[in-house]
């Protein structure tokens, strides 16, 4: 893992290379043969690796799924996004009380997929083996989760996309430091516009709107969930859930 200390500003998404450590979270498995209950002011983070074997599960995913499943060319990358619509299916039907198979997903304006009648809310994201899915009682919510890796032209990337005094931050310090800003501005600016329904071209979430809860999903796996600050910060509960959870289901 990349050691790095990050320092937070007291309230929105932008740090500062500084004094505070990156959290690592304990990952308790959790499992599914019991439902599931959020509070108002809690979120719950989902982590489950997409290359564990996996239960021939394609008659849970609707017909949209199976035509998409169908598209991939490479096995590894079918197997990846098959494996990653059980956990979704699987975990928010833990929250519903119902069959995973039943659960109807619409789409928003802003392409933002979301359950259908029901205020339950949850985002999904995902990098090489491991996915992540936040779930939240009733307020919106993004994820995302990034392998941290060597970058080509990240100066260039981050003056179309980052703050100025970020863009200053990345010109120094080594290799691994810059690597580990980059990929967690980048987590942040993507969950923010997740959040909110948006794609990352179109109109940007101010920073100073939302919180930003960083932390390390898996070693070199940066990884932020965030919400809106017209809302209290919410409290991360993170669990595990593995095909052996979902077996018991």
């Amino acid at each position: 893992m990349i050691h790095l200390l990050l320092n937070q500003y007291s309230h929105s998404c932008p740090f500062d290379i500084a004094f505070y450590p990156m959290h690592t979270p304990h990952w308790p498995e959790r499992s599914l043969t019991t439902p599931n209950h959020l509070t108002g002011g809690e979120i719950h983070v989902w982590r489950f690796n997409l290359d564990q074997d996996w239960p021939d599960e394609t008659h849970t995913l609707n017909p949209t799924e199976q035509q998409r499943l169908s598209a991939f060319k490479v096995p590894l990358i079918a197997r990846r996004y098959q494996h990653s619509r059980n956990y979704l299916r699987s975990i928010l039907a833990s929250y519903l009380h119902k069959p995973p198979a039943s659960l109807e997903f619409v789409i928003t304006a802003g392409g933002k997929p979301q359950l259908k009648q029901t205020a339950l809310q949850f985002n999904l994201s995902h990098s090489q083996e491991w996915g992540l899915l936040a779930v939240s009682a009733s307020q919106p919510v993004g994820i995302d989760l990034e392998k941290i890796r060597p970058m080509k032209h990240i100066s260039a990337i981050a003056r179309r996309l980052f703050p100025k005094d970020i863009q200053n931050q990345l010109l120094h310090g080594n290799e691994a430091d810059q690597q580990l800003l980059f990929f967690t501005q980048w987590t942040a600016m993507e969950a923010r516009q997740k959040a909110l329904g948006r794609g990352i071209f179109e109109s940007t979430v101010d920073p100073d709107s939302m919180h930003c809860q960083h932390f390390m999903a898996a070693p070199d796996f940066a990884a932020v969930v965030a919400t809106e600050f017209r809302h209290p910060k919410p409290t991360l509960k993170f669990f595990n859930c593995s095909p052996t959870a979902y077996d018991a289901a």
